[in-house]
């Protein structure tokens, strides 16, 4: 890896929530001269959507992919996966807006393991988390999880390769 090309935090939507984000760790390099990984560990799950500061540039080819876990909070054992927790309410699973790709943020479980090319206009990367209780969201108090889906599993993350 070359060197360091950008790390930086988030920029709160307008509509964000008032509750302080957990800490947060992005990180672009080079591999090669023309393609970069750009890394989200701990991503924001405190509220419904935040801005990263990874940029996209017209023409960019974007894999995806994600995984880990993150707590959701309440009682027992209430850790999910990331990506496809196994849930019964459709929620706690981690979204994506890639710029003229998708229509919004869509759940990141159809994005990753897939190459999309992005078209004119670039744009910033967008992450989000559905769920119905934000304040108790985040990476404290490891436990396995419902039905053991984060047994032996870290935190949640995101990692682009951009070429």
């Amino acid at each position: 890896m070359a060197g360091l090309l950008a790390a930086g935090g988030m920029a709160a939507p307008a509509a964000a929530s008032a509750v302080a984000p957990q800490s947060l760790v992005v990180g672009c390099f080079f591999v090669g001269s023309t393609t970069r990984v750009c890394n989200v560990n701990e991503p924001i799950v405190t509220q419904s959507q935040a801005q990263y500061n990874i940029q996209f540039n017209p023409g960019d080819r974007v894999t995806v992919s994600a995984g880990g876990c993150v707590q959701t909070g309440g009682h027992g054992k209430t850790w999910k996966r990331y990506v496809d927790p196994s849930s019964d309410n459709g929620l706690y699973h981690g979204t994506m807006y890639l710029p003229g790709i998708t229509n919004g943020l869509t759940e990141i479980r159809f994005l990753v393991g897939q190459t999309f090319v992005l078209p004119a206009g670039g744009g910033s990367l967008l992450l989000g988390y559905e769920d119905d209780n934000y304040s108790d969201n985040g990476y404290y108090s490891h436990d396995d999880g419902t039905g053991n889906q984060c047994k032996g599993v870290g935190n949640a993350f995101v990692s682009l390769t951009i070429n």
